[in-house]
């Protein structure tokens, strides 16, 4: 079981740092169209281009803060919280499982939510900001509610 944990745990650390890196790659293009698009904005004296462009900037300067500071210790708080191996029994070693598992997916759905909303910001859309909070605030609703059924599971099935 630990091994399967590992491997599991691995391949989840190993998708977050492929994600991270295309996140990175998409907020400097996002960040150098906005620029650009402040900059033609100014030369136009087009006002309004100019300060949609400012807050898009700002928007993914905060994203980009959010997915590498908040995020890892969102999930290691959440995690941390998650049973391990209290207990006993087979119970414990899924219990052990499950917290690894949650946690790894949840980071990677937060980050996969910063994505997207960053690719959008690097085409030209709008960066979605708010979509990826409500997406974040899901998995972490998720990971609260994992770390309430695991224990239940336990009781109920007379494990312990």
């Amino acid at each position: 079981m630990n091994a399967a944990t590992s491997l599991m745990v691995t391949f989840l650390r190993e998708a977050w740092v492929a994600l991270a890196g295309a996140f990175i790659a998409f907020a400097l293009l996002a960040g150098i169209a906005q620029i650009l698009r402040v900059s033609s904005g100014s030369v136009l004296g087009a006002n309004l281009w100019v300060w949609e462009s400012i807050s898009a900037l700002a928007s993914i300067i905060v994203l980009g803060l959010f997915a590498f500071l908040g995020i890892p210790q969102i999930v290691h708080a959440l995690q941390s919280s998650l049973p391990g191996a209290g207990g006993c029994g087979p119970i414990s070693e899924l219990g052990t499982l499950a917290s690894g598992l949650i946690g790894g997916l949840a980071a990677l759905r937060m980050l996969k939510a910063a994505f997207t909303s960053m690719f959008s910001a690097s085409i030209g859309g709008s960066s979605t900001f708010a979509k990826a909070l409500i997406e974040c605030g899901e998995a972490i609703f998720g990971m609260v509610l994992a770390s309430a059924a695991i224990p239940l599971a336990a009781f109920f099935l007379g494990t312990c």
